[in-house]
């Protein structure tokens, strides 16, 4: 990964966007003549979104009310192709878009979401460079240049050891992730594959299991295949529907990528950056535990992935940000 020119400098916290959102809940009905109980109200009714989450959904939505989102919203890479861009990512002031941009990579957007969130200008203070340095070095073993971070495979190293990271708890099983969680995968595990060692997202919604034909190509008999939407910065949406098929377009709509659209005259079209797509990541029959993953509800190819080293098998692993939550 080549190293970025500069940290960019973080704007604060947009008013609110660093909360816990609650779920409203309905009234009870009152039956004429008799009193109700009032409900009782307890923690578990009002679900949480980690900080991190909130302010994704907050560059991601802001983005998106550009006029000009794509001039201002992509994956970073220079024009060779074997070289990544430099990272900037800007949260500007509630209710003007024109001030929110996302020139990043994967992994660079994520370590940038958790220094917002968790950074040296928030009451939590831990997401720093050096933070990221101590338990998120270099796979390969190097030194990390100053304002450069870690990619897809040094994240996927530390959500394995994650026990062993302050502010992170692992997370082993696909049906066992929740908004927030990140996952990552090396895609060459033998080698460092520069500049685009694997991939990393951070899980937006788990929407149930969701079976396809190919899942039998993974050679795993009675696999489980997990439905997530989930939020990462990526050249290539999580769609590619045959447009020549109506059951694949109708699988896409179902489970679109913010970053692509089927156009009105009936065309394919997408951009890259950061946004919401769709992906399934399976889980092995017998230990619930990670199995591999597919791109998108359309991909008809499904890659095998397990934590530890295996040779042919990418490695994934995944982490749980622990350190919002007030006990």
């Amino acid at each position: 990964m080549s190293t970025p020119s500069a940290r960019p400098s973080r704007r604060r916290l947009l008013a609110g966007t660093a909360g816990l959102a609650l779920a409203a809940t309905a009234t009870p009905l009152v039956t004429t003549g008799r009193a109700v109980a009032a409900e009782q109200k307890t923690a578990a009714m009002y679900p949480l979104k980690p900080p991190h989450l909130l302010e994704a959904e907050t560059l991601v939505e802001y983005l998106r009310l550009r006029a000009d989102q794509w001039s201002h919203n992509r994956y970073n890479a220079e024009h060779d192709g074997r070289t990544l861009g430099r990272t900037t990512v800007t949260w500007g002031r509630a209710g003007h878009p024109e001030e929110f941009e996302n020139l990043s990579q994967c992994a660079s957007f994520l370590t940038l979401l958790l220094e917002r969130a968790y950074g040296t200008d928030t009451a939590y203070g831990w997401a720093t460079p050096s933070y990221f340095d101590q338990y998120f070095p270099p796979k390969d073993g190097s030194t990390r240049g100053t304002g450069s971070y870690p990619n897809a495979e040094d994240l996927q190293a530390g959500f394995l050891n994650a026990s062993a990271v302050p502010h992170f708890d692992p997370v082993t099983k696909p049906v066992n992730l929740r908004p927030g969680d990140l996952v990552a995968w090396d895609k060459d595990p033998d080698a460092r594959t520069a500049p685009y060692t694997g991939h990393t997202v951070m899980i937006r919604a788990y929407l149930g299991t969701y079976a396809s034909s190919v899942d039998s190509r993974l050679g795993i008999p009675g696999v489980v295949p997990h439905l997530f939407q989930v939020v990462d910065c990526t050249d290539n949406p999580h769609g590619g529907p045959d447009m020549a098929s109506q059951t694949s377009v109708d699988r896409y709509r179902a489970n679109p990528d913010t970053r692509a659209d089927i156009t009105a005259d009936n065309r394919w079209e997408e951009h890259n950056g950061v946004g919401y797509g769709h992906m399934v990541f399976y889980a092995d029959p017998g230990t619930d535990l990670f199995a591999g993953y597919r791109w998108s509800v359309n991909s008809s190819e499904p890659f095998p992935a397990v934590a530890q080293p295996v040779t042919g098998k990418r490695q994934i692993a995944a982490g749980r940000v622990n350190a919002f939550l007030v006990q």
